[in-house]
């Protein structure tokens, strides 16, 4: 999977903060009651802007090692 640096949709920031780990977002849509799978949301620290995204994603940040090949 292609890797891609985090960057808000709204403000263009590339820096944002954990706001939930693990989160399950449910709802209704019509007549049919849904729950997503486990998604980690990030709040952009500078617009404020929350971001979703699946265990799919990959974050990466200038500080961290790279530990696999």
């Amino acid at each position: 999977m292609e890797q891609k640096a985090l960057e808000c949709p709204v403000c263009k920031s590339n820096k944002a903060e954990i706001a939930g780990e693990n989160v399950k977002l449910s709802g209704r849509f019509e007549d049919k009651e849904f729950l997503t799978t486990e998604l980690t949301v990030l709040r952009c620290t500078r617009c404020g802007y929350y971001m979703f995204f699946d265990k799919m994603a990959q974050f990466t940040t200038k500080e961290e090692s790279e530990d696999s090949i």
